[in-house]
C-alpha cells in the first residue's frame, strides 16, 4: 500500500506551520492514497521519523516522500536522504522514493510572476524587482537557480529584476542597499512557500532602508502562500512517481 508523506522545512513561528499543515490538507483532498502523512525538517512536530513511522503502522509499504522546498541544499541533498536511509535500514521490505523540488518549474513562475504584478502592473524604468531567497552558505546551487528564475521573470516583466539571498551570496542587505540608491521604487518578493521568520527579517531590513533612504519607495510582494499554482506543482512532482 502506498502512502505519502508531506515534508515541511518548520519554523519558529507557529503561523507559518499552521499554514503548512491547511495548505497539505488541500493537498490531501485531490490524491487518492489513504495514508498520507505529514512531518517537520525540524522546530515542529511530528518529526520526519515519526510521520513515516505512523505510515508503517497503517499498513504501508511503499512511501512516496514529498519534500515541500522550492530548491535543493542541504537539506535535501544530505539532512533528509540521511533520515531516509536509517528509515531503510530499519524497514528494509519498504520502498521509498523522493519527488524533486519544483521552485523553477513553470506553476512557481508564474506564481511569482502574479505575485509582483499584484502590486502594480504599470512598471516604469526607474523601478526594480527584488527576489529574497534562504540561500545555501555551503551550497550555490539555490543561488544559481534562482538566478535563473530572475532571468526570465526579467523577460516576461520587461524591467530589472535581480535575486540575492539571506543565506550566502548575494547578500540580500547589500543588494537592496544597491538598488535602493539607484531606483524610485523597489518591489521585493520574499520566495518563500509560507510565512516565517525570514521574511519578518525581509521586511525589517526593508523598513531599515527605506528609512535611510526615503527617495525610494519599497514594497514587500507576498510570499507564495496556499496557491492554486503551488498545488498544480507539486501534484505534479507526486504524479512523476505514481503514474
Amino acid at each position: 500500500m502506498r502512502a505519502i508523506i508531506y515534508i515541511g522545512n518548520g519554523t519558529q513561528l507557529a503561523e507559518g506551520n499552521a499554514e503548512f499543515r491547511t495548505f497539505i490538507a488541500e493537498i490531501r483532498k485531490k490524491r487518492p492514497e489513504t495514508i498520507q502523512e505529514l512531518g517537520f525538517l525540524k522546530m515542529s512536530y511530528p518529526t520526519i521519523e515519526i510521520a513515516c513511522e505512523k505510515a508503517i503502522a497503517a499498513g504501508a509499504d511503499e512511501l512516496i516522500v514529498v519534500p515541500v522546498f522550492l530548491f535543493s541544499a542541504t537539506n535535501i541533498k544530505y539532512e533528509i536522504p540521511k533520515i531516509l536511509d536509517s528509515l531503510t535500514m530499519k524497514h528494509p521490505e519498504i520502498t521509498i522514493k523522493m519527488t524533486k523540488t519544483f521552485g523553477f518549474d513553470p506553476e512557481i513562475i508564474a506564481l511569482a510572476k502574479e505575485k509582483i504584478l499584484q502590486t502594480n502592473i504599470n512598471f516604469t524604468n526607474s523601478e526594480a524587482v527584488l527576489l529574497v531567497g534562504l540561500g545555501n552558505e555551503r551550497d550555490n546551487e539555490p543561488a544559481n537557480r534562482l538566478h535563473s528564475v530572475t532571468q526570465l521573470l526579467e523577460s516576461q516583466l520587461h524591467l530589472p529584476v535581480f535575486h540575492s539571498e539571506i543565506k550566502g551570496e548575494p547578500s540580500y542587505p547589500k543588494i537592496l542597499e544597491k538598488l535602493v540608491s539607484q531606483f524610485e521604487k523597489v518591489y521585493i518578493l520574499p520566495y518563500f512557500l509560507f510565512t516565517g521568520a525570514h521574511v519578518v527579517a525581509i521586511d525589517q531590513e526593508r523598513i531599515h532602508l527605506q528609512k535611510l533612504y526615503p527617495d525610494c519607495d519599497t514594497v514587500l510582494c507576498e510570499s507564495f502562500h496556499y496557491h492554486p499554482l503551488l498545488e498544480q506543482a507539486i501534484l505534479h512532482k507526486i504524479s512523476e512517481l505514481t503514474a
